[in-house]
């Protein structure tokens, strides 16, 4: 039996570094507002830049902007860089300068990081002129190279893993650790755990400039990348982990101390900068409300190292000191019973802020994540409920741990838990739905040899921005003499609502969207391309809530 329960527990680690070593990371968490050019747009002459507005601020120190012409020539660009407002950098604007260009059609490809330290990518084309070439596969042929190799996302994952695992561990053996006297094996746990979330931590930090450039080890691992991750949000907020871990080096090696309370709120304060490390540079950070994410965040990490790390440090303490210490066992359990019921109320809490509630739980990769982490943590709860019930309701001896196989119940509770931080290290690379739907809506018309373009962005309930282009298919540049908009819901609750277009190009329309509610709402459009010529396009527009 012990060498299954050994083998099952190794198992579980297995299994938890295949599932974070496997993950292929959606990288959208930082979605394009709108270019300028704007994509498929028809101009009259050369560009004198590219200008990319995003969502969320994006880092650019591991962005570039790459340029395609027809024939598939890479053009020589400058470095991109943040746009200025009011002598203000906007670090949700990028910026690069382009050199005069001949008349056909152009790609552009882009690649930032944003502020939770994940790669972001698209493309789009636009046209110079009246003739011009589809380029959607060979902008569908070069995002699909950019993407990190399996190896350098695999590692990542990894790293992820073990810098949660390692500091889960810390906390739950050095809270356990104040019920114990004497040496034993929980110095080894707690030093080794340290190690973990070290090693993780410095994983994180080289895998990082590979991670976000998409190329491989060889190519983009040296200590001028390490400098320039140092220099990102990520990097400062490994800066200070490490600071922190070197901090617990001295609670470690005075923890006969451990029962001063000054020692105890010493570490208290380290653990709660400790988890804020991983929030700040993660998605609760970029939150709306970012305080309140944040510190939502660092109570459920808290109640997961008080159950979780407890447990699987009992486990490591092994079958011996198990039957010789149901008091400390005892005062764990009272402890995790109380910190679950926590740990679950602000893990919801948190997904429905990071989802904007759950009405589409089912239908994002973030959501499906999501319910595998609920049902795994259901049943390592369930796993153990027998156990609790125990402890709740008399002393228990070693007689009773015997009884109730102790030792085979935490080995399950505590494997299913290794499965439970694999989970959540491929969530962290994974867009909440917030993310998702920034994304915009796009469709293209056609009336009478006249293309309208049409993009909002994002294409759900508050401000959105709409740019419509207009081309004739045939190439020949006309200009739209004017354009009127308005849009109802479909359903006919709400009248129509006028748009206020401006023209900020040739043929090239914009206008701020304020829309009420979700649903399907009718776009429409009436051109006039000439005096006496008027045309009518119109569209179903999904609204997300």
């Amino acid at each position: 039996m012990r060498k299954f329960l050994r083998f099952s527990f190794i198992a579980a680690l297995l299994c938890g570094a295949g599932v974070v070593g496997s993950a292929n990371p959606v990288e959208a968490h930082a979605g394009l507002k709108s270019s300028e050019p704007a994509a498929s747009s028809v101009l009259e002459k050369s560009p004198v830049e590219i200008v990319l507005k995003f969502a969320e601020q994006v880092e650019i120190s591991f962005g570039s902007i790459r340029l395609f012409d027809a024939n598939s020539k890479l053009i020589v660009l400058p470095v991109p860089n943040y746009g200025i407002a009011d002598d203000v950098v906007d670090a949700k604007t990028v910026r690069v300068g382009v050199p005069d260009l001949e008349p056909g059609s152009y790609l552009v490809i882009w690649r930032v990081v944003s502020v939770d330290s994940h790669p972001v990518q698209g493309a789009f084309g636009f046209q110079i002129g009246s003739r011009g070439t589809n380029l959607t596969d060979l902008g569908v042929e070069i995002l699909a190279n950019s993407s990190a190799p399996g190896l350098v996302r695999g590692l990542m994952g990894i790293a992820r893993w073990l810098s949660f695992l390692g500091v889960m561990v810390l906390i739950g053996s050095m809270l356990l650790a104040t019920r114990m006297s004497g040496q034993s094996r929980i110095e080894i746990v707690i030093k080794s755990s340290w190690f973990v979330a070290v090693v993780g931590s410095v994983i994180v930090l080289v895998m990082q400039a590979p991670y976000a450039l998409g190329s491989s080890l060889s190519d983009s691992v040296s200590v001028t990348s390490v400098r320039q991750v140092l220099e990102t949000r990520l990097g400062t907020w490994l800066i200070i982990r490490s600071v922190i871990l070197l901090l617990f080096l001295v609670i470690i090696w005075k923890r006969d101390l451990h029962q001063k309370p000054i020692w105890r709120m010493a570490t208290t304060i380290l653990s709660i900068v400790l988890f804020a490390t991983f929030s700040i540079s993660g998605h609760p950070g970029m939150r709306q409300f970012s305080a309140l994410s944040i510190g939502t965040d660092i109570v459920h990490f808290l109640c997961v190292a008080v159950w979780m790390g407890g447990l699987l440090t009992i486990v490591l303490l092994g079958r011996k000191w198990q039957s010789e210490s149901p008091k400390v066992i005892s005062w764990f359990s009272f402890n995790a019973t109380i910190a679950m019921p926590i740990m679950v109320a602000t893990g919801v809490a948190q997904a429905w802020r990071m989802m904007e509630g759950f009405q589409n739980l089912f239908s994002t990769t973030y959501g499906t994540v999501l319910s595998i982490k609920v049902v795994l943590v259901v049943t390592a709860i369930a796993a153990g409920t027998k156990a609790r019930q125990i402890f709740k309701d008399k002393k228990v001896d070693s007689e009773d741990l015997k009884k109730i196989k102790f030792s085979k119940t935490i080995v399950v509770e505590s494997a299913i838990g290794l499965v439970v931080l694999a989970v959540t290290a491929v969530l962290v690379s994974v867009p909440p739905l917030s993310v998702n739907t920034a994304a915009p809506f796009t469709a293209t018309l056609v009336q009478s040899n006249v293309i309208a373009d049409i993009t909002i962005t994002p294409a759900r309930v508050g401000n959105s921005e709409m740019h419509i282009v207009f081309s004739p298919p045939g190439g020949t540049l006309e200009s739209i003499e004017s354009v009127t908009t308005q849009i109802s819901l479909v359903s006919g609750e709400i009248p129509p609502i006028p748009i206020g277009l401006k023209r900020i190009g040739v043929n090239h329309f914009q206008a701020n969207l304020q829309v009420p509610r979700g649903g399907e709402w009718l776009l429409e459009l009436i051109v006039k391309p000439a005096t006496n010529r008027t045309l009518r396009f119109s569209q179903i527009v999904k609204i997300k809530n």
